[in-house]
């Protein structure tokens, strides 16, 4: 599986649009880390089940076939392209 896009990087900018986690209750920065190591060892070690895998990918052709905002071009293009991508982890 290809890494996924790198994480925010913290700042000092406490606005809403600086990507840090507020605590709503205090104001205060939720503290955050990097976890994807330690679930990619956690996902290693519990192994894959493929019907899970599979039903997962159905429920997602089945949310753009009915997806009421996109056209049928807009759909048969997001079909076509989460089939690539699935070519491409086998």
């Amino acid at each position: 599986m290809a890494p996924g896009p790198e994480p925010p990087v913290p700042s000092n900018d406490p606005s809403p649009d600086s990507g840090e986690l507020i605590d709503p209750k205090t104001g205060k920065r939720v503290p955050t880390r990097d976890m994807r190591e330690e679930f990619a060892r956690i996902s290693a070690r519990s192994g894959r089940d493929p019907e899970a895998e599979r039903a997962f990918v159905e429920s997602k052709l089945e949310m753009i076939r009915s997806h009421p905002m996109l056209s049928e071009a807009e759909k048969t293009a997001a079909i076509a392209e989460l089939e690539e991508k699935l070519k491409g982890e086998r």
